[in-house]
């Protein structure tokens, strides 16, 4: 955990704000610490702030300018051992598929619940799921 508090800690990094603000209340609703980034150059930047305190980060695979898998080649030369979800509503998008099919339990295809959000990012961090359902929005669906 790279929290002081005990929380696992992950930078989210999504340039729709409205999507960004719902991921963050979902997993800070799940018990993580969460660190918002709107575009890839924030991202970074938090990530060297914090010298790669993070247990994930949760790249949007396209985005303006810097794209989500430049921005991955970034933090895993800078930071390896920094665990990576990627999000993405290009299900089209030749590198989420090549991604999928690589990495299947590293990819989440929008739209996606709030449930399946928290149980792949507890996953990839080594949370335990807990017992029965805990909802924290309802069972929304996001993106």
């Amino acid at each position: 955990m790279n929290n002081r508090e005990g929380k696992p800690a992950v930078l989210v990094v999504e340039d729709d704000p409205a999507l960004l603000h719902l991921i963050e209340l979902v997993l800070a609703g799940g018990g993580f610490d969460v660190e918002p980034a709107g575009n890839a150059a924030d991202g970074l930047a938090r990530v060297r702030r914090r010298q790669g305190g993070f247990d994930l980060a949760i790249v949007d695979i396209v985005m303006p300018r810097v794209s989500g898998l430049d921005l991955a080649g970034d933090l895993d030369r800078e930071f390896p051992n920094l665990k990576i979800l990627y999000i993405s509503g290009f299900v089209g998008s030749l590198a989420a598929q090549a991604l999928a099919r690589r990495s299947p339990d590293r990819v989440l295809l929008k739209p996606f619940s709030d449930q399946d959000l928290l149980h792949r990012v507890r996953a990839l961090i080594g949370v335990p799921q807990p017992e029965g359902k805990g909802q924290t929005t309802g069972g929304g669906t996001l993106g």
